[in-house]
């Protein structure tokens, strides 16, 4: 089907009919383009801040939803949860909204109506997560206490701009691991086993082996656009054990500190029937949000002869 648009020619006759498809096809247009170019969610600003213990202000900012249509904050909005059921969480939401200003009705000749109409963002906040469709953006998910004050606010949840074509499936990549040696978590050393710098992974073209034990970490690409990790995929060989941890590091904008979060850990044994493993381990749903300040590591510590050959995540 093709597209039209307005052609002006010298003493044309022009109607209201004509000036509506004048605008709808450059709103159309405009509204495809950011739909398909650039997805949608929130393109900038639209932070979700404390402002007291029962209330929250959501700055300007813009946002892009399912339909390509631009939702605009032009001013910051404060919003009283006090209402709200305690010791619960919420989500706070926005949405394209029109409505018409008296102050832009107008009425002569016997002739009324309005001459703007407004495009007005709808923020709210809801009990259940909104459909993943871009119908609605969520902006953050605010967590109340028993006496109903703002504990935390969490914007690992918020929907961004490229939410509409981010990359979603399996993530997977060769085992090319760095020796693990002695970690420091904060002022904690931390180490699985006595060190031995003997024991490590020897990494050819395709996998990485050991003949008698060995242990490595490796950091895993979080893709653009990805909000959620959804599984943890392991496949190799051993005659022995395998102990493997995936963790979730980064920066925490809301508590202004790095985070370590361990979102699995598995161990897989040697079984006297085969000695080939593929381990498919889902993520727990309340650890699966992911930030654009955030990052995927997994560490590895066999025991026995193993070969690995396959590390991959799921991202949604």
């Amino acid at each position: 089907m093709s597209v039209k648009r307005l052609n002006y020619f010298t003493h044309q006759f022009l109607r209201e009919q004509d000036f509506k498809a004048e605008q709808e096809y450059h709103v159309e247009m405009r509204r495809r383009h950011n739909l398909v170019l650039h997805g949608w969610g929130v393109a900038e600003g639209l932070e979700v801040r404390k402002k007291s213990e029962h209330e929250i202000t959501i700055e300007p900012g813009t946002a892009v939803d399912n339909r390509g249509r631009e939702i605009v904050l032009t001013a910051p909005v404060v919003r009283d949860l006090s209402p709200l059921e305690r010791n619960t969480h919420h989500y706070v939401t926005i949405a394209y909204g029109e409505s018409w200003d008296e102050a832009d009705h107008h009425s002569a000749g016997g002739v009324e109506g309005y001459t703007r109409v407004t495009e007005s963002p709808e923020v709210g906040e809801r009990r259940q997560e909104p459909a993943k469709d871009g119908a609605v953006i969520t902006l953050a998910r605010v967590h109340l206490s028993e006496h109903g004050n703002i504990e935390r606010i969490e914007k690992e949840v918020r929907t961004t701009l490229d939410a509409g074509s981010s990359a979603k499936g399996w993530m997977r990549l060769p085992f090319k691991p760095v020796r693990l040696e002695v970690l420091r978590i904060g002022e904690k050393l931390v180490q699985a086993k006595q060190f031995d710098p003997g024991i490590e992974f020897i990494v050819d073209v395709a996998s990485a082996y050991c003949d008698k034990s060995a242990r490595g970490s490796m950091a895993i690409p979080v893709p653009p656009g990805a909000s959620k990790v959804k599984a943890f995929r392991l496949c190799g060989t051993t005659n022995g054990k395998v102990e493997v941890e995936l963790v979730r590091t980064g920066w925490s904008v809301e508590e202004n500190k790095g985070g370590h979060k361990v979102l699995l850990k598995r161990t897989v044994e040697w079984k006297t029937d085969h000695e080939w493993f593929d381990e498919h381990v889902p993520v727990e749903e309340e650890l699966q949000a992911l930030s654009e300040l955030h990052s995927l590591a997994v560490s590895v510590i066999a025991d026995g002869k193993t070969q690995i050959w396959l590390v991959a995540v799921r991202y949604e």
